[in-house]
C-alpha cells in the first residue's frame, strides 16, 4: 500500500530518540526496499497530497 503512505519527522527537532533524521532514513531503506515504493512515499505521495 505505498501508494498512500508519506513519509513524516519534525526535523530538526527530533526529541531525544538518540537517533537522527539520517539514520530514520536509512531504516526506511530496511522497512520499503523497493526503491519504487521509497519514491511514492518520498516523493510522489506528499507533491499529490500537496499540490506541488
Amino acid at each position: 500500500m505505498p501508494g498512500r503512505v508519506i513519509w513524516g519527522s519534525d526535523w530538526p527537532h527530533i526529541p531525544e530518540g538518540g537517533r537522527d533524521t539520517g539514520e530514520l532514513l536509512e531504516l526506511l531503506a530496511d522497512w520499503v526496499p523497493d526503491a519504487a515504493a521509497r519514491e511514492k512515499i518520498l516523493r510522489d505521495n506528499p507533491a499529490r497530497l500537496f499540490g506541488f
